[in-house]
């Protein structure tokens, strides 16, 4: 198999992927608690804001809103698996004029292994004092665990490779009052589906 079968083969599944499935396909597919979607949004940081989707039965769709047509456009899937525990997202984004790249996006909860909180960026960035996750003070939550969330990234391009990369956190923003309610709902939700114990302690 030649190398440009191989790409487009692997854009396609991707392709395949982004799109949720239609007529009776769809109506059997598992439906993931509504809560646990926007969980999953919040802590992708697909809803950092708040921003709505296009909720389907068996995913949700985001999509960018930009008023500048020379601004990149994204397209996101999220999806939860049969296990509530996981979940993936599906992104396209594509630069006007250019090829478009995809990113498949897996994360796995149960890999959370600690949890902090920090009261300012500058906190943040330097790793110190840290608050627990609830704290009324907190304004970011760092999330960490190894391998929590893998990402596999396409570009059309045919001269292009695939790359893989492993993270080992989320990071959760909460800045003002409604990122904050959406954070701690997301976290505390989870945490209790999952059994995170960095976020029970």
């Amino acid at each position: 198999m030649s190398r440009r079968t191989t790409y487009r083969m692997a854009a396609l599944g991707l392709l395949v992927a982004l799109f949720p499935l239609s007529g009776a396909a769809a109506q059997d597919a598992a439906r993931p608690d509504r809560a646990i979607r926007d969980a999953y949004a919040v802590l992708f940081g697909l809803a950092v804001d708040g921003e709505q989707p296009v909720a389907g039965d068996r995913a949700d769709i985001f999509y960018s809103i930009i008023d500048n047509p020379a601004a990149p456009r994204l397209v996101t899937r999220l999806e939860v698996s049969g296990t509530p525990c996981r979940a993936r997202t599906t992104a396209a984004l594509q630069f006007p004029g250019e090829w478009a790249s995809m990113t498949l996006a897996m994360a796995d909860l149960k890999r959370i292994e600690a949890a902090a909180g920090y009261a300012s960026v500058d906190d943040l960035m330097a790793s110190r004092d840290p608050l627990p996750f609830d704290d009324p003070r907190v304004r970011h939550v760092v999330l960490t665990g190894k391998g929590l969330v893998c990402e596999s990234r396409l570009s059309l391009d045919e001269a292009s490779e695939p790359k893989q990369v492993c993270g080992d956190r989320f990071d959760v923003t909460m800045i003002d009052p409604a990122q904050r309610e959406r954070g701690l709902r997301a976290l505390r939700l989870m945490a209790g589906i999952c059994g995170i114990g960095a976020l029970t302690r």
